[in-house]
């Protein structure tokens, strides 16, 4: 549809596309911010202190995310298993820079379970709803710092994007090195899926060449 088209429907947009800031109050959620995107049958959940991350995403009113048990939580819970504790899930959640597997101890360095960018909250955050042309575009950015003293400067900028009417967004990411030497890293999108979209019923179809297990299990 058109612009002029849709605007003859509706009242405001937000009935049918819109980015809601909230805050959760209660728990261990409580002070953790978010944006709710809705773009028609599409919905998702922003983390503003989570790197950005998606939290919640579903379709025509069904689930596709998945939650851990401990669920959302606006700071780690420092506990012997703070790795799998702070692990929200959530439909991506960004693992890196110095890590994306298992919990490990290298040089007398400890590197936390799927790194510490997750946890960041993202700087000069920007939300955006408007129309260009006939397009509706729904937009959430900002960046994610991880740095030391004397250490790596690494700075992640993000932008997630959606187009009323769709069913789809992107996600746009630029690492920049800001630091006077190269640095390496590392970072895996960690995509999560969840009931009832992900059972015994889901049918998964990929054009894959090559399937290799991660281990014997």
């Amino acid at each position: 549809m058109k612009k002029h088209e849709v605007l003859s429907y509706v009242g405001n947009m937000q009935q049918v596309a819109s980015i809601q800031p909230v805050l959760y109050t209660e728990g261990i959620a409580k002070g953790l911010g978010a944006y709710q995107i809705k773009n028609g049958d599409l919905s998702f959940t922003v983390m503003q202190d989570k790197c950005l991350d998606i939290s919640h995403l579903s379709y025509k009113g069904i689930n596709l995310s998945f939650l851990s048990k401990p669920g959302l939580q606006y700071k780690a819970q420092k506990t012997s298993q703070a790795g799998v504790s702070t692990i929200m899930g959530g439909f991506l959640f960004t693992a890196g820079f110095d890590n994306i597997g298992a919990p490990a101890t290298i040089d007398g360095k400890e590197y936390d379970l799927h790194g510490n960018l997750r946890s960041i909250p993202a700087e000069h955050l920007c939300a955006n709803a408007t129309w260009l042309n006939d397009e509706y575009i729904l937009s959430v950015s900002g960046e994610i710092r991880e740095s030391e003293l004397f250490g790596k400067n690494l700075l992640l900028r993000r932008e997630i994007r959606t187009t009323f009417p769709g069913k789809s967004f992107i996600i746009k990411d630029e690492i920049e090195n800001q630091s006077f030497h190269d640095e390496a890293f590392l970072i895996l999108y960690h995509m999560n899926f969840g009931y009832p979209f992900l059972s015994e019923h889901c049918d998964l179809l990929i054009p894959s060449e090559h399937v290799v297990p991660r281990d014997a299990i």
